[in-house]
């Protein structure tokens, strides 16, 4: 867990939600994209169960890992999220227009900076993971932030 690795999970998250979306949801997928297992004790329809079963991810108890309880994770990974975010604003790949409306996507510079990075840094399972991640799990499409609280648990005050 560090900003650096923060980055790199959240750009491939705001690469495949290609839409803008809000800090929350970009901060709960990549809680979940840190720590997978735990995605277990979340709530799921029977479909996205399916979809997520074929991911082969192993149960919190069967990893070599303790997970605290999630909200405790979520809170101690609030500072790293929030460090990564700054600097990928900072450095101009976050849209400034998109920002100002209380949501992140990447900006064309963003993009092609993270297109090739990413094809060498994301490993297929991680690849399979940001996928379910950004169009099963928590999609833009079909999903407010309040139906994603209830789904996972997760909750932050406002940033």
């Amino acid at each position: 867990m560090d900003v650096y690795d923060a980055i790199r999970r959240m750009a491939a998250l705001l690469k495949a939600y290609r839409d803008p979306t809000s800090v929350e949801r970009l901060y709960i997928t990549d809680f979940y994209l840190a720590n997978p297992p735990l995605l277990h004790q979340t709530n799921m329809s029977s479909e996205t169960r399916s979809s997520f079963r074929k991911l082969s991810i192993p149960r919190p108890n069967k990893t070599f890992l303790t997970y605290p309880a999630s909200q405790l994770l979520y809170k101690k990974m609030e500072q790293i999220q929030k460090e990564a975010l700054q600097a990928l604003r900072g450095k101009g790949l976050l849209s400034f227009v998109q920002h100002q409306k209380g949501r992140v996507q990447l900006t064309i510079e963003g993009e092609s900076v993270f297109d090739q990075i990413l094809l060498e840094q994301l490993t297929m399972d991680e690849s399979d993971l940001v996928q379910f991640l950004s169009l099963e799990f928590a999609p833009i499409y079909d999903m407010d932030e309040d139906k994603l609280r209830k789904k996972t648990g997760l909750r932050r005050g406002r940033w």
